[in-house]
C-alpha cells in the first residue's frame, strides 16, 4: 500500500499534508537519490527522477516550475489547492553525491498558480501567472523586485487581456515569455512576447499553436515549444513533431543526445490534479525511443 503522502494518495489527504508542511516549513523528500537518472520532472503529484527506462518519486508535493543553476535545483511548489490562495513557495535543493540534498524553503506567501521559474542574470525569476507579473529573487530567496510587463486582468476575462503567461527564458540578450492566450474568444494562437533588458515588451509574435507552453533553445538557435492542445512540439524553423494522442504536451528538455517531452490527459481544471501522464523520449533525430508512464501530469522538466 502506498504511503498516504505518496503520489498515489487521495487528493484531500495530500492537500491536508501539503498545508501542514507549509505551516511547518517542511519538505517531503521521498527517495532523493538521482544516480542513473537523466531528468527531473515536476508534476502535480511530486518530482520524479526519470531515466530512459524508469521513473521514481524523489519529492512529494504539487509542483510546477523547476530549473537548475550549477549544482542547485529550484522548484515552485503549490501547497494549497485550486482556490486563489497564497500558499505557494520556492524550494531549493543541492545536488550532492547524486542526491537531492540540503532542502531549503526560500520564499513563501506566493500565489498558488505561479508557473515556470528560471535563473536570469543572477536573479531567480518566477512567473506569477494570475497577476501577470514576474517576481524576482536573489539566489537565496530574498525578494529583489516585481516586473509587470502586462497590465493586470481578471483570469476569467475572454477579451484577450488575460494572457496566462506560463514559460520564460533568456534568449540572447532578450527575455521571452510564452502567452498561452487560452481564455481569449474568439480563439487566438499563443504568442511569444519579447522583452528587453529593462523588462519592457518590444515585440509580440504569434506561434503556430494553441495553449502553448515551454521555450527551449537548441544548439542551432531553434526555439522549441509545446503546442499543447495538438499533442505536438513545434520548432521556430517550422518543424512539427507529433508526440502523443493524449492531446496535451507540456514540459520539455533538450540534451546532447535526447529530447524529452511531457504528455498528459486533459480535463477540466478542477480535476487536473488527478490526471495521469508520462514522458516521451526521442533521440535527436526525433526517433521515438521510450515512453515512461507517470501517475501525474508533467509541468516542467530539467536535465540532471
Amino acid at each position: 500500500m502506498a504511503d498516504i503522502d505518496s503520489p498515489l494518495a487521495k487528493g484531500p489527504i495530500r492537500a491536508a499534508l501539503a498545508r501542514d508542511r507549509y505551516r511547518r516549513g517542511e519538505i517531503a523528500l521521498a527517495d532523493p537519490v538521482v544516480a542513473d537518472h537523466s531528468w527531473l520532472v515536476a508534476t502535480h503529484r511530486g518530482i520524479f527522477a526519470v531515466s530512459r527506462s524508469r521513473a521514481k518519486a524523489v519529492v512529494h508535493g504539487w509542483f510546477f516550475g523547476i530549473c537548475r543553476s550549477s549544482d542547485k535545483v529550484y522548484v515552485f511548489e503549490n501547497c494549497g489547492a485550486r482556490e486563489p490562495e497564497a500558499l505557494g513557495r520556492i524550494v531549493r535543493f543541492q545536488i550532492i553525491d547524486r542526491k537531492l540534498a540540503a532542502p531549503a524553503v526560500l520564499a513563501t506567501g506566493l500565489h498558488n498558480n505561479c508557473h515556470q521559474l528560471r535563473m536570469i542574470d543572477g536573479r531567480l525569476c518566477l512567473l506569477d501567472t494570475v497577476n501577470q507579473a514576474v517576481l524576482r529573487f536573489n539566489p537565496n530567496g530574498a525578494p529583489v523586485d516585481v516586473r509587470r510587463p502586462f497590465a493586470p486582468a481578471p483570469p476569467s476575462s475572454e477579451k484577450g487581456d488575460y494572457l496566462h503567461m506560463n514559460s520564460i527564458a533568456k534568449i540572447g540578450d532578450r527575455i521571452a515569455i510564452m502567452l498561452h492566450n487560452g481564455k481569449a474568444r474568439p480563439q487566438r494562437n499563443s504568442e511569444l512576447a519579447w522583452l528587453d533588458r529593462r523588462w519592457e515588451v518590444r515585440a509580440r509574435k504569434f506561434v503556430p499553436g494553441h495553449g502553448c507552453h515551454d521555450i527551449v533553445e537548441d544548439e542551432h538557435g531553434i526555439l522549441w515549444h509545446s503546442a499543447s492542445m495538438s499533442g505536438e512540439i513545434i520548432g521556430s524553423d517550422g518543424t512539427r513533431i507529433k508526440v502523443s494522442d493524449r492531446l496535451m504536451t507540456r514540459g520539455m528538455a533538450i540534451s546532447a543526445d535526447a529530447v524529452i517531452v511531457g504528455v498528459s490527459t486533459f480535463g477540466p481544471r478542477h480535476v487536473r490534479a488527478t490526471l495521469n501522464g508520462g514522458v516521451v523520449i526521442f533521440d535527436r533525430d526525433f526517433s521515438r525511443r521510450s515512453e515512461i508512464e507517470l501517475p501525474a501530469s508533467p509541468a516542467d522538466i530539467v536535465s540532471l
